[in-house]
């Protein structure tokens, strides 16, 4: 069950940026066993760097969460590359856009991004939330995160003057645990 929760929060991240309908996980699925994943290749840059810094005080200022220290590493890879995700494996379809990996404490986002582009920040933004909610409390299940997260991203991206243009009803739906989650 953790897995297709794991999967879940991958599939709410493929909505991240879409400004449409958002899209079931279809294309980032487990591989088998034995596959050779890519190695992420971590970005350090000086601009990347201070870009987390200032989202996550953003994100501090915006809700009620102490600060999540230490930062989460920031990784890249492309649509179609097999990478290593919390405790599996899966390939990245090409809906994808970043992924939060709680069990390495990293942040997955999926070339082409770029560190002036305010959807794309938005996209960082939304995996930090992530990194933020789950080092602060503790959720019934990890689809129960993504609400908050889409929410935080559509007021960041309405401060810079765009409409995220996310489908709320799917959103909710897919933000919803599922009924044994609830009975622990």
């Amino acid at each position: 069950m953790a897995k297709h929760l794991h999967l879940a929060s991958i599939a709410l991240a493929l909505m991240a940026a879409q400004p449409a309908t958002p899209h079931i996980l279809a294309e980032s699925l487990p591989v088998k066993k034995g596959a050779t994943p890519v190695e992420l290749r971590p970005d350090r840059t000086f601009r990347t760097t201070e870009l987390v810094a200032e989202l996550l005080d953003w994100i501090v200022a915006s809700t009620d969460y102490a600060p999540a220290l230490p930062p989460p590493e920031i990784v890249f890879c492309e649509t179609g590359d097999c990478i290593p995700y919390e405790t599996g494996t899966v390939i990245v379809g090409e809906t994808l856009n970043g992924a939060y990996d709680r069990h390495n404490a990293r942040i997955v986002l999926i070339r082409p991004w770029d560190v002036t582009d305010t959807r794309d920040q938005s996209i960082l933004l939304h995996e930090l939330v992530h990194h933020v909610q789950l080092g602060n409390r503790d959720f019934d299940c990890l689809a129960a995160t993504e609400l908050e997260a889409y929410r935080l991203q559509d007021a960041y991206l309405s401060q810079h003057g765009i409409a995220s243009g996310f489908d709320w009803s799917q959103i909710n739906l897919l933000s919803s645990c599922p009924p044994a989650a609830h009975s622990r």
